[in-house]
């Protein structure tokens, strides 16, 4: 089998594909994994990035991104800087279902920097070694990293990167998601494949997966070829096109401007069934209006979705852009 069907294992954990869905804030909580995974295509999910020093405190909102719809495999991030705190955060994780526990070492943000997490962990290995100890000992599922290609430039161009993978696979890290940007970079500029490729040629005794600028069904094929990765992690390019990953399964599998807003609807539905219909309209505005990009029509609906407030209304619109499809 070749990519993208390929199987590839975390430790005693068996992935289905090579294709994993990227944690994104404020995205892929519960109801966006399950229309997710309706739809098809990712091997493994990943929970929005949980805050450690929250979970252990008991924060209903960090709780509550815990929650799951029973989708196996299925990765919960936390980010912190502590490592007693992460220990802790692992236990629960492992505790709420977890059949891994993701070390978020990439986040750019200046409010989760600052506090000594997401990718401020790149400027001190002892600290992040510290943390990933921990969090290993504390819990029996695999542990795994997502980090950046560096700090700064400066850091990418001395490949300290290369020290973090020697560090996490003396202490038990069972995989690791790279995203080949520096914090400095944020989003913007372009990721730099051959921080995966030379990851890869690490020859860590876990996998490599690769994430950064899959937009496109192709850009998962090149990113593949070009690394050597052991799967693509995919995330922006799942708002573009939700279909993205059975596009990649299947590349002859054609989607419509229906099918699209089938799925916005569908997505819609499982919101108003998983939340609050307040919560529900306020998630279905941000991310409605990615889904509805370039289909006729779209421009009006996303102007009126913006602007309305009762759950019937919206879908009754959505019924008539759909229809629009079809005339």
């Amino acid at each position: 089998m070749t990519f993208p069907n390929t199987p590839f294992t975390i430790g005693p954990l068996q992935v289905s594909n090579s294709l994993v869905m990227a944690p994104l804030h404020e995205i892929t909580d519960q109801p966006f994994r399950k229309f997710i995974r309706e739809i098809g295509g990712p091997g493994l999910v990943v929970s929005e990035m949980i805050s450690s020093e929250a979970l252990i405190r008991h924060a209903r909102k960090a709780e509550q991104m815990m929650a799951s719809s029973g989708e196996h495999p299925y990765a919960m991030q936390l980010s912190g800087g502590n490592p007693q705190s992460l220990a802790e955060g692992a236990r629960l994780c492992e505790e709420a279902g977890a059949d891994l526990v993701d070390l978020n070492m990439g986040c750019p943000a200046s409010n989760v920097t600052k506090g000594g997490a997401g990718s401020a962990l790149l400027r001190d290995i002892r600290l992040a070694e510290a943390c990933v100890k921990a969090m290993v000992k504390a819990v029996q599922v695999p542990v795994t990293v997502k980090m950046r290609a560096g700090w700064d430039a400066s850091q990418k161009e001395r490949a300290e990167f290369l020290d973090f993978l020697r560090m996490f696979e003396a202490n038990g890290v069972q995989s690791l998601a790279i995203h080949p940007r520096t914090r400095a970079q944020g989003y913007e500029g372009h990721a730099d494949w051959a921080i995966i490729a030379r990851a890869v040629d690490a020859g860590t005794s876990y996998p490599i997966i690769g994430n950064g600028d899959v937009v496109q069904v192709q850009d998962a094929f090149r990113m593949s070829e070009e690394t050597g990765c052991a799967a693509v992690m995919i995330g922006r390019g799942a708002l573009y096109n939700p279909f993205i990953f059975r596009q990649v399964l299947d590349p002859e599998f054609i989607v419509t401007t229906e099918m699209r807003v089938d799925a916005t609807l569908r997505f819609f539905r499982i919101l108003l069934e998983l939340l609050e219909p307040r919560e529900a309209l306020h998630k279905i505005k941000k991310i409605g209006s990615w889904f509805t990009k370039g289909i006729p029509g779209g421009s009006g609906f996303r102007q009126n979705l913006h602007a309305c407030n009762d759950p019937e209304q919206l879908l009754a619109d959505l019924e008539a852009l759909k229809h629009q499809q079809v005339a």
